[in-house]
């Protein structure tokens, strides 16, 4: 994988971590799109490790 593209997808992978705990910090709850939020960010972040 190009290094351009590894950091792409680490920050995409960041951000949707991010996003996930925003959401659940925001509205005291955890939804099930915010567990999804989370777990798609740890693949792409485990993706770009590979």
């Amino acid at each position: 994988m190009m290094k351009s593209t590894k950091i792409a997808v680490i920050v995409v992978g960041v951000f949707l971590i991010f996003n996930g705990v925003a959401n659940i910090v925001d509205d005291s709850r955890v939804l099930t799109y915010d567990i999804t939020s989370i777990l798609a960010g740890i693949g792409f972040v485990l993706v770009s490790k590979k």
